[in-house]
């Protein structure tokens, strides 16, 4: 439980009343965020992400670029990953990654026009949510 100092007002956790959770030990990391802009390096990016929410700005690109998601090892399944990315004068398109091998979604990017599509981590993979 956490009691904000200046206004005494306290907040925590309420466990959910669950059936098929009875009798088990249940813990998820607790939730954080964060924004990320990585840096492209040879037109490509990886963003490791370790919170429940991580927002991901690509900025403007200016070809054709590729962004791979890795999970942290402590990852809540439901993990969100919001995934921003412009082009500049020429549509640009963005592929979404697990690792070097597995493809999520390519983001087909328009002329001078930002594009933000979202992620959920199931636990094994990211599902785009369209």
């Amino acid at each position: 439980m956490y009691i904000e100092k200046e206004t005494n007002a306290s907040y925590g956790f309420v466990a959910p009343k669950i059936e098929k959770d009875a009798d088990k030990k249940i813990e998820v990391v607790f939730p954080t965020s964060e924004l990320v802009e990585p840096e492209l390096d040879s037109n490509a990016a990886e963003v490791k992400v370790e919170r429940d929410t991580t927002i991901v700005d690509m900025g403007t690109l200016g070809a054709a670029a590729s962004l791979t998601l890795t999970p942290g090892k402590s990852l809540n399944i439901g993990a969100r990953v919001v995934v921003k990315a412009a082009s500049d004068g020429t549509a640009r398109a963005l592929t979404v990654k697990k690792d070097a091998n597995t493809t999520i979604a390519t983001i087909s990017g328009t002329a001078s026009t930002a594009k933000v599509k979202q992620f959920i981590w199931t636990g094994t993979t990211w599902i785009m949510i369209d």
